[in-house]
């Protein structure tokens, strides 16, 4: 993928200081700005697989949304843990 979507419960991470994470993508997105923070659970895998776009979460379960999309198969993995809330961050990839 060459985009990313950052999730609405990790969006600091769009500050200049975590970009670090995201050198390897062009384009980013966050949620509530391009893609409605209403919409989210019915079109977040549309969203992705239209954008080509890597979620990046906190949500351990985000995948569910993917599976419900025509999206048969994710990879999920962890970008980064957040010491101060005491949790992974995740990156949910399609693969197809």
């Amino acid at each position: 993928m060459k985009n990313f979507l950052i999730d609405q419960n990790c969006k600091y991470l769009a500050k200049d200081e975590f970009q670090h994470y995201f050198e390897n993508y062009d384009k980013m997105y966050v949620v509530g700005k391009d893609l409605k923070q209403r919409e989210y659970d019915e079109g977040l895998g549309k969203f992705c697989k239209d954008k080509e776009c890597d979620l990046i979460t906190a949500d351990s379960k985000a995948y569910t949304h993917f599976l419900s999309q025509e999206i048969n198969t994710v990879q999920i993995s962890e970008l980064h843990y957040e010491d101060e809330a005491d949790r992974p961050i995740y990156r949910v990839k399609i693969i197809d």
